[in-house]
């Protein structure tokens, strides 16, 4: 490992030492114009180098489909920060951190904003999943790093702003058919129509897989469409769509070390025995509509609905089966506003509705028994913001300030819990360096605890668990971003101090059933670096994130855990990947990653050992067809998929796969 971290700060020394002094300032000026970038991941549209925060932009171009495509984590490799699990349990939808917010997630996303296509993926409540992303249509991602709430609200740990296709000259249909091990499977088709002013875009996909380990099976098929139209040159409209059914995923559940060294691919015997898995229909629309009055006033509006049909089994008796029926809607409209060409304001209002109906029944065996709770819960959020932007010819200088009014209960008890929240940012630019570009910013967030969290009573109760109450970050950030011949590089050091940290656990009573609890108070410090290269062929992409994150005032009954680590963390990651193509349709991929030690636990007494990865993939094209293979844990490591925090019975392990292979080939007509 040691070498590995040595190389990373060599070159990141000789990126710095050759750039300044060999290139005039004219030419890097001309060379920053030709690749700039703008963004809209940060609500004002704004070149990505004079953005005062920690900011990562991915594309993905679609003359290449060699992409495994069987999870999004697929796409976020090499974006410093940003941890991700259970990229193989499909019954507990892939986990992603940002800084170490979403660690404490037992399933699916928390802390983290997802906006697809202009329209929100998370839940009003604060809870994402990503078993509906149309994988194959991805085209950029941007992801923003650390307290965002002054731009999106409940998120504490940053936004991931996902763009599907949309950027195509001619009509076409395309066929991509994928195979891999464990009986893996993955066919789809898109077809993108197009004329003078309305383009289209369909898209079908099937998946499913036996799975790694026993009991692990899953099935899902998703269809997208999007449709957009232009009025005018001053006016369009854009329509999505989104249908999604997974019949069945099943969960294999942790296991503890002595089982994982006995039979990495075993199941545990209660989650057979239970019949643990979950089946999942998701319906998503969305609407959008900008127009354009004069040269300095944009006005622009969304709405959006989704209806959520979840069941799903669960390890124990009491409660252990869910029938779930989730409705959700919201809208909003923005006013930007350019008095002047260097000063932008926007105003923004939205509102989100949530509706959960949730049923707990006995699990016997897998067949439903007497019904254990029935109740509807309500969350309801409104909020206002306004952001200021304002570009000297020295820097920028922006500020944002936002107002968040809650609401939230359930129908069995009367009274209802309103929270009203207030979030604020400052940040600044210096880009009077030509080369060198310097950041900095101060900002404040919050993050409920979502309704699935609240319902999970420990103390045997109808309605949400009493103690649980929001957390809140402020985040303190400095940056340095460097453009030169030898690529671009960014690097971050942040500190983030939060109070009523999330954290889950299990009980002796309820084994595998998550309950949350707020943990006092945690210090985030770290150092995110990321460099990129593109010379013509040749892509290069290299990361390295440091994380120190310690609880803070934490009293756990007669512990003091103050000063230990926060679980399901690592303190280090490395990424590097490079590629090369061909000029004969030929061209190789290699990706490799370190990720240090964790641990599972409060206390910090089980401590999870790193490990190194290593993926290689290779393609040929051939005009408009296209074949890929590839090879994952190129060096059949074994290492975890997932780390199950505070499991009781030490059942902290989920085994990832060893050596596996995957092929393919896409076709365009």
């Amino acid at each position: 490992m040691q070498k590995h971290i040595y190389s990373i700060v060599t070159l990141y020394f000789v990126t710095v030492f050759f750039s300044s002094p060999l290139f005039g300032q004219d030419s890097l000026m001309q060379k920053i114009a030709l690749k700039e970038i703008t963004l809209d991941a940060a609500r004002i549209k704004s070149p990505k180098r004079i953005l005062p925060f920690a900011l990562s932009y991915k594309t993905f171009p679609q003359t290449q489909f060699n992409n495994a495509q069987n999870s999004l984590q697929d796409y976020l490799q090499g974006i410093p920060g940003l941890f991700a699990q259970n990229t193989q349990n499909f019954a507990q939808d892939l986990r992603l951190s940002i800084r170490g917010f979403g660690a404490r997630s037992a399933f699916g996303i928390r802390g983290i904003q997802l906006i697809v296509d202009g329209i929100p993926e998370t839940t009003p409540d604060g809870q994402g999943q990503l078993d509906n992303l149309p994988l194959g249509l991805i085209q950029s991602l941007t992801v923003l790093r650390g307290p965002a709430s002054t731009f999106y609200g409940n998120a504490a740990g940053g936004v991931i702003q996902i763009n599907t296709l949309s950027d195509f000259e001619d009509n076409f249909v395309r066929f991509r058919t994928q195979g891999g091990s464990y009986s893996s499977s993955n066919l789809s088709a898109t077809v993108g129509l197009k004329n003078n002013k309305t383009k289209a875009v369909f898209y079908q996909n099937l998946s499913q897989s036996d799975g790694y380990r026993d009991h692990s099976r899953y099935k899902q098929q998703v269809f997208n469409t999007r449709v957009w139209h232009d009025f005018s040159s001053k006016s369009k409209i854009s329509f999505q769509f989104n249908y999604t059914n997974s019949p069945y995923a099943y969960d294999a559940g942790g296991i503890n070390l002595e089982s994982v060294i006995e039979n990495r691919r075993q199941a545990r015997p209660q989650n057979k025995s239970f019949k643990t898995f979950e089946s999942v229909e998701h319906i998503k629309t969305g609407l959008q509509w900008e127009t354009t009055f004069g040269k300095n006033l944009t006005f622009s509006s969304y709405l959006f609905y989704a209806h959520r049909d979840f069941k799903g089994r669960l390890p124990f008796e009491f409660g252990g089966l869910v029938d779930l029926v989730r409705n959700y809607f919201g809208g909003g409209a923005v006013v930007e506003y350019q008095p002047q060409e260097h000063h932008n304001l926007q105003f923004r209002v939205s509102f989100a509705d949530q509706t959960d109906h949730r049923k707990r029944f006995k699990n016997i065996a897998g067949e439903a028994g007497d019904k254990t709770l029935d109740q509807k819960e309500l969350f309801d959020n409104k909020s206002i913001s306004v952001l200021d932007e304002y570009r000297f010819s020295f820097g920028v200088l922006r500020s944002g300030l936002r107002f968040d009014k809650q609401q939230l209960g359930t129908s069995l008890v009367d009274s209802k819990t309103n929270l009203n929240v207030v979030n604020y940012s400052l940040g600044f630019t210096y880009t009077d360096l030509v080369d060198h570009i310097l950041f900095g910013s101060y900002a404040t967030s919050f993050e409920t605890p979502t309704l699935s969290e609240l319902s999970a009573n420990p103390f045997g109760e109808d309605g949400f668990n009493p103690e649980l109450s929001s957390s809140k970050a402020i985040n303190f950030e400095l940056g340095w971003r460097h453009i030169a011949n030898f690529g671009q590089l960014e690097t971050t050091f942040y500190f983030i101090k939060t109070k009523n940290e999330l954290i889950s656990y299990e009980l002796e009573d309820f084994p595998t059933r998550t309950f949350y609890r707020n943990a006092g108070k945690t210090n985030r410090r770290g150092i995110e670096v990321q460099w990129e290269l593109q010379r013509k062929a040749w892509h290069l992409l290299a990361s390295y994130n440091f994380a120190a994150i310690e609880f803070d005032n934490y009293q756990l009954e007669e512990k003091n855990l103050s000063g230990n680590k926060l679980p399901g963390i690592p303190q280090q990651q490395l990424f590097i990947s490079s590629s090369y193509t061909f000029s004969n349709g030929w061209g190789v991929m290699s990706q490799n990653q370190y990720c240090g030690s964790i641990y599972s636990d409060d206390s910090n007494l089980n401590r999870v050992s790193p490990y190194f990865l290593s993926n290689l993939k290779v393609w040929k094209s051939f005009n408009d067809l296209e074949f890929f293979a590839g090879v994952n844990n190129l060096f059949d490591r074994k290492y975890n998929d997932n780390i199950r925090i505070n499991a009781w019975g030490k059942r902290y392990y989920e085994p990832a796969p060893l050596r596996n292979f995957y092929f393919g080939m896409s076709y365009t007509l």
